[in-house]
């Protein structure tokens, strides 16, 4: 057989098998005139093409769903200059004082303002000894970790949220 013979047995074999396996295809034979004081709704008409429709899905992830989310962390930070003041930043949290309050009050960060939040950030996206403790999986959620020394001073750093993958690094 040459190739176009095949080519032409194929798509024969594949439109009698999409009419013989599939009756529930409708498809619109009569369009109905348009007039000006006429609307016009059309109904979506899912069209498949029956054998090629089992590859097709083989091929797709539709059944795995979305891939999942990047890596990603929400913290919180107040930055000092000293450990001398970050211990007074820890002394005062232990007797009771909110996060927030000390951020505004004792932060060098512009974060301070906002109660020391830094939003949601991927690795990377701050200096590396910042990273390695927030996403250390080790590291709970919610604890106050520091003094991390960084370029920019010492942090004082709680870690509102990881999401993502499993390994950190």
């Amino acid at each position: 057989m040459t190739n176009i013979a095949v080519l032409i047995v194929l798509v024969a074999t594949n439109a009698i098998i999409t009419r013989a396996f599939a009756p529930s295809h409708t498809i619109p034979t009569k369009t109905p005139p348009l007039t000006p004081s006429s609307s016009f709704s059309s109904t979506p008409t899912k069209l498949e093409m029956g054998l090629f429709d089992g590859i097709k899905k083989a091929f797709s992830n539709e059944e795995y769903g979305p891939p999942p989310d990047a890596v990603k962390a929400t913290a919180r930070h107040i930055l000092v200059k000293t450990p001398e003041d970050a211990q007074t930043v820890m002394d005062e949290m232990a007797s009771g004082a909110a996060f927030a309050s000390l951020a505004s009050k004792y932060s060098t960060c512009p974060s301070g303002a906002r109660g020391g939040s830094l939003g949601s950030f991927a690795p990377g996206t701050m200096v590396p000894e910042f990273d390695k403790v927030i996403f250390d999986p080790e590291t709970p959620i919610g604890a106050l970790m520091g003094p991390v020394e960084t370029k920019f001073g010492y942090h004082l750093i709680v870690v509102d949220k990881r999401t993502g993958g499993g390994d950190w690094y």
